[in-house]
This record gives C-alpha cells, structure tokens and sequence, in this order.
C-alpha cells in the first residue's frame, strides 16, 4: 500500500535486488511484501529495478549455461552500476552468493547484505521495535548457499531470539544441513517414481517434525519457500506444522496488520 522508489531514477541508501522467485512466485510474494513493509516500517531507504532486473544467475550457470550466465551478469553490473546506492539487498541467498562472490570477477564490486543480516541490524539498532514476543516453537533450515557457501549461519538465529521465538535445531544444521536440492537444479527437475523414496525436501520436513510440537518451520530462502511449503503437504504432515519466510515472523512480531484482497483484486491493510 505504498510505492517503492525506482532507484534507476533516484538514488537509495538500498538497492533491493528482489530475485526471480521472490518476485513472481504467488507464496514468494507475501514474504516479499512482508519484507518491504519491513524496510518501510524501520524508515529504510531503498529502491528496486523493477523490470530492469534481470535472473542473477546463479542457477542458470549451476546447471552448466555458462554463456547464458555471462550474458545475465553483463547486464545486471551494467543497469546497477547507473544507480546511485550504498549497499545490495537481497533476501534470495543465490543471487546473494552469485552478486557477492561471481560478480566482481566482471567489475561488479558491491557490498551485498542479506535480508538476515539486515533485519539482525535493524533490531540490534533499534529502528525496529517488536511490539510482542512471538512465543512460537521452531526449527530453522539453513540454506547450503547462504550458509555452507557464505558462512551465514548466526543471523537468522539471533533475529528468531530477538522476535521471541523458541529456537529447536535439527540434527542436521548449520554447516551439517541438509539440502533440498533447489538451487542445484532440483527445483525444475520431474518428480521421483513411487517407490524411490521421499524427496529430499519432503525427508526434511519428516526430520523436523521428528522434533516434537513445533509451530513453525522457518526457511530465510525464496526456492525454500516453494519447495518445502510443497513438501509439507505432500509428506502427510499438512496441520502438523506450518512454513514460515523469517519476514513474515519479524513483520508478525511488529504487530503491522497483515494484507488482505480487496473486492477490486488490490491489496490493503487489513
């Protein structure tokens, strides 16, 4: 319900690279609405590309498109480096891991952030205020590429205990965890046969239920999202926990009313 500055026009303290999947999966976009509340309600300054975006490509050369990887890089370092900003956002831990460590080889040089870490700094500083403490039991995944490929592990933690969330880890966390195969290609991968075993997305969600009366399953990670929201109902254990995006706990904690669909198709504040 408010508009989100063009940074190619105007300059920004944040240059918020939002991400494929964060940009046009249906669930991917509460978490990212939710997100941009966020920065409004702390008084961030940030603005997006819009459709100057392109994939940042991290994917496309994980599965072998070099060339088409090169092609998305050149883009992106030549339509960010017309803008006028401080620091890179992004709550996608791939475009992350590709803008931070794979751009700067082509001239691409930024200091790049994660959501985590940003919402951690913006707690720990005081521009946001929890209105409550959530209270809510939950175990945390870490993402290969954010965590095992970036070392970024205690953020997202510090910002679950920050809100008031009762942290329970997995046996397989932090540089142990367990991946869900998405960012290697998984995500656009058919399906196992019957009789092949549970997807690894799916024997995730049996290992955290495993844990005992949790609330919440929390992913900081836009494929994370889809993948394990999707697991959840196809492993038997839809009512027995839910997904959580780490935004959308802090958004909770803040006590901002949620959006809701207008008659007209538009979203409002409820």
């Amino acid at each position: 319900p408010f508009e989100v500055k063009d940074i190619r026009s105007e300059p920004a303290e944040i240059l918020w690279f939002v991400g494929d999947y964060a940009s046009l999966d249906p669930r991917n976009m509460r978490a990212t609405q939710g997100l941009a509340r966020i920065l409004r309600e702390a008084g961030v300054d940030f603005g997006i590309l819009y459709d100057a975006e392109q994939n940042a490509g991290c994917d496309v050369r994980r599965v072998g498109e070099e060339g088409l990887y090169q092609h998305l890089r050149e883009q992106n370092i030549e339509r960010i480096s017309q803008c006028d900003f401080e620091r890179i956002l992004t709550s996608d831990p791939h475009s992350f891991h590709t803008l931070r460590n794979e751009y700067p080889e082509a001239g691409g040089v930024w200091e790049v952030v994660h959501h985590s870490q940003l919402l951690l700094e913006l707690l720990e500083t005081g521009k946001l205020r929890p209105a409550t403490r959530l209270g809510a039991r939950v175990t945390y995944h870490d993402p290969c590429t954010l965590g095992r490929y970036n070392g970024v592990y205690e953020p997202p933690r510090q910002v679950l205990a920050a809100i008031g969330a009762e942290l329970h880890e997995m046996p397989r966390s932090r540089d142990n965890s367990f991946c869900c195969g998405a960012g290697g290609g998984r995500i656009w991968m058919s399906e196992l046969k019957a009789g092949d075993g549970p997807r690894p997305a799916e024997a995730r969600i049996h290992e955290a239920v495993a844990l005992g009366g949790l609330d919440y399953f929390v992913v900081c990670c836009p494929k994370d999202v889809t993948m394990y929201e999707d697991a959840i109902k196809t492993s038997g254990h839809q009512g027995a926990i839910e997904l959580r995006e780490l935004s959308e706990l802090v958004l909770e904690s803040l006590g901002v009313p949620p959006l809701v669909a207008a008659a007209d198709g538009k979203e409002g504040e409820k």
